[in-house]
């Protein structure tokens, strides 16, 4: 049943006042049955480009109707000028590739266009054809795959279709010969993943179509490519332990098995509208120019990294989601995933046209929108695939890809809260599944999909009012401190504070949650100025001339009394002591905001950079002051932690180190321990891109200087990585086996999760890596699969 029924939000509600100056003002005023005048030259693109671009969305018309009115437009439609009209293909163009889902209605509409003008026709295929033609040359191959797409539905007023399937015929030829040479593997692999996603369209349509004969030899063809999957796969599996709740499978190995069903079912895929009631009968048919391959073929994409299909709906009662073995889940699969992801400058239009894709596809594919699983069950002959349960679970597998998701996960954030604002009847009750099913299987996942679960859940509670049953998670309140779902609820209930206020925050939980909210009543104090404290005088006064702006010779004097009482007192290190009480002194009085925070970092840099020079403990200590002010808020001690990196004031090596080596092995299990690793590698890259761009053409020793220590920083945070995530965790004293099992978890979930993150930054370290003397199986197993990607 198609979702027709439907009415979309509006696009835009609002009213534009018309003025004197207005075009057609006059016109504006006209009353009475007088006709309007024809639309002005300028008024035509506007006009199609609103009509194509809400071509067949469900609303007051049909889609024969919306077709047909769209295709006689165009026709009608008198352009002054061909760049004109040549915008207004370029727009066909990026609607393909940005809702790919409407290319189908988008293809009939102007073959309608060509019977009633036909030179429509031929300037459309010529255009498409140049199109095809420069995205071959630049390597873009995912485009690529949706304008080949979009030309192959557009066959029917083609004189030489067969052109087409030549070139599918060259570029699986030349993948193969690719893949035997290791500069072309990638490339070879980007090549055959389009043809092998472009196969079920060549016979989707029509059940005589001749097409359907080449079908057969293309696949067959693909076979002898000889696609393995690689070993790196695991890496990219969410689920890390063998105890997935369904079968992880590799997208290309997944689609030559259900092309292997389809073609035993002769190609029979009625998935697509039917549109042969409004087919035109006769027009003229145009010739597609040829398309060649470039001697040199290449791929914008660095690496080929495999995806993985993945789930989030596994029903042993009844099916909500298509099943892996047909086809239909992989074709629909893609399509929303290239919506969401190519059209990822506009969350709304995304979220909109996500959650009404079942209208474009043949009645009879999904049940209705919002049918109760109670219902669904009930069905006996029909379909019940739920198109919400499809589409959130599209946007989800875009989530949580791995090693990242193609768009930053704040994205897919928010398509979901679009989404839930747009129909909540509809996906409120599909997220709740959602929701229950990760939860289930986080001692089972990823560490960095569960750091993904994460930030998306407490964002999105964020913003609807901080409301879930958290009741039905209280009896994992008992678990160890180190399961992970006892640490997912701690760190969810921390980012809830860093978008909102504890009380706020408080209000929303159960009183056996309320461990996890700390007192926001006060900010916290400075230890050192307290009346008790040994140098309370000094750090007061120390504090007052900050304040005062004092010179920094001023500040020096204070900072050397407290020294000297320090030696006193017999203090072991007087130097860290000075450290710690000035960066101490620096985040308290920073303390009102970020924004007073990197101020304050700023008026007293000369002295910070002083006080923590590069190498030894220096810059670690200061860190471990920041934590130390903070250590309620660790958010908040994330955020001064990166602005001093910022500010050059610690290096990223220090960050790593102070997370790896000074702190207690638990502190794994701590969100800012991820969030600072993660940002400490990408300052260290940016650092090494300053400086390149810096150095340009310049043969400057200083700046190529620059460059070798940047690069050697960045090598040494991946050997301490390694070689401190690979240390054996033994059974201390005290040490129950539970607490070394899960110690051992999160230590190996860190070191597979960043090491296949950052996996193309530290390929050149395979042999400094080998010089570690590992031993361990799973580390070692580690390193020769993200080699791999």
């Amino acid at each position: 049943m198609s979702t027709g029924d439907r009415s979309p939000p509006p696009r835009d509600s609002g009213y534009k006042r018309r003025r004197d100056s207005d075009d057609n003002g006059d016109n504006y005023r006209r009353r009475g049955n007088s006709r309007p005048s024809a639309p002005s030259y300028s008024a035509i693109f506007p006009r199609l480009r609103k009509l194509f671009g809400g071509l067949a969305e469900p609303g007051r018309f049909s889609l024969e109707d919306s077709i047909e009115h769209c295709s006689r437009s165009l026709a009608e439609a008198e352009f002054p000028e061909k760049e004109m009209k040549f915008a207004l293909y370029t727009f066909f163009c990026n609607l393909a590739i940005e809702q790919p889902i409407k290319v189908f209605s988008l293809s009939i509409a102007l073959i309608t266009a060509n019977s009633l003008q036909s030179t429509i026709g031929k300037e459309l295929i010529e255009f498409v054809t140049e199109k095809l033609q420069s995205l071959i040359n630049a390597g873009e191959w995912n485009q690529v795959k949706l304008i080949f797409r979009f030309l192959l539905f557009l066959r029917p007023i083609s004189s030489n279709p067969e052109v087409l399937l030549d070139l599918l015929d060259t570029l699986i030829d030349k993948a193969t010969v690719l893949k035997e040479s290791s500069e072309g593997n990638n490339v070879a692999h980007e090549i055959y993943r389009m043809v092998m996603l472009t196969i079920p369209y060549i016979a989707i349509t029509d059940a005589k179509d001749p097409f359907k004969d080449r079908s057969s030899a293309l696949l067959e063809k693909a076979k002898l490519f000889g696609y393995i999957p690689k070993k790196a796969i695991e890496l990219l599996n969410p689920y890390v332990d063998g105890e997935a709740p369904y079968k992880v499978s590799d997208l290309l190995e997944l689609l030559m098995t259900q092309l292997d069903t389809l073609q035993e079912k002769d190609w029979d895929l009625p998935i697509l509208y039917n549109y042969s009631p409004i087919f035109p009968k006769d027009f003229e048919k145009h010739e597609i120019p040829s398309i060649s391959l470039p001697e040199q073929i290449i791929s914008t994409d660095s690496s080929f990294i495999p995806e993985m299909h993945l789930k989030f709906f596994v029903n042993p009662q009844v099916e909500t989601t298509p099943p892996l073995d047909v086809v239909q889940s992989t074709i629909i699969r893609d399509l929303l995933t290239d919506l969401l992801v190519n059209l990822n400058f506009n969350r709304l239009e995304a979220a909109r046209q996500l959650f009404w894709f079942d209208a474009f596809l043949r009645p009879g594919v999904f049940c209705p929108a919002e049918t109760s699983l109670e219902k669904i069950a009930q069905i006996r002959n029909g379909s019940t695939w739920k198109p919400e349960d499809v589409a959130v679970e599209t946007v989800l597998a875009c989530l949580f890809k791995l090693p990242k998701p193609d768009v930053k996960p704040v994205y897919f954030h928010s398509v979901l809260i679009e989404a839930c604002l747009i129909a909540p009847h509809a996906v409120a009750p599909v997220f709740g599944r959602a929701i229950r099913f990760l939860y289930a299987n986080l001692e089972h996942m990823d560490v960095q999909s569960m750091y993904y679960f994460a930030d998306w859940f407490a964002h999105h509670l964020s913003n609807f009012a901080f409301t879930w049953k958290w009741r039905e998670w209280i009896d994992d309140l008992s678990l160890s401190e180190l399961h992970p779902k006892y640490v997912f609820i701690r760190e969810l209930i921390g980012k809830e504070l860093r978008l909102s206020f504890p009380q706020r925050v408080k209000e929303t939980l159960p009183e056996e949650f309320h461990r996890f909210v700390y007192n926001d009543e006060e900010l916290p104090q400075f230890k050192f100025a307290l009346p008790d404290e040994p140098y309370s005088a000094e750090v007061r006064e120390l504090v007052q001339k900050l304040r005062e702006r004092a010179s920094h010779v001023d500040l020096e004097i204070i900072l050397e009394s407290i020294r000297a009482k320090a030696e006193d007192l017999s203090v072991e290190d007087p130097e860290k002591l000075i450290r710690e009480i000035y960066v101490t002194a620096i985040v308290h009085l920073g303390s009102r905001s970020l924004s007073h925070a990197d101020s304050w970092i700023e008026r007293g840099l000369p002295l910070l950079n002083k006080l923590c020079p590069a190498g030894g403990d220096a810059q670690r200590q200061a860190v471990a002051a920041v934590f130390a002010f903070w250590h309620e808020q660790t958010g908040t001690a994330v955020q001064v932690v990166k602005k001093l990196m910022n500010r050059l004031v610690i290096a990223p090596q220090s960050v790593v180190e102070w997370i790896l080596i000074d702190i207690e092995p638990v502190a794994l299990t701590r969100g800012h321990s991820w969030e600072l690793l993660g940002f400490a590698i990408d300052k260290a890259k940016w650092f090494i891109a300053e400086a390149k761009s810096g150095a340009g053409s310049s043969a400057d020793d200083a700046l190529s200087t620059a460059i070798i220590e940047r690069e050697e920083e960045l090598k040494h945070i991946f050997i301490s990585i390694v070689r401190e995530l690979s240390r054996p965790v033994s059974l201390s004293e005290n040490m129950e086996e539970e607490t070394l099992r899960w110690l051992r978890w999160w230590r190996e979930g860190f070191l597979r999760a960043f090491l296949r993150s950052y996996h193309s930054d530290y390929k050149t370290l395979q042999e400094p890596l080998k010089n570690l003397g590992l031993t361990d199986e799973f580390i070692l197993n580690v390193i020769e699969q993200t080699a791999e990607l």
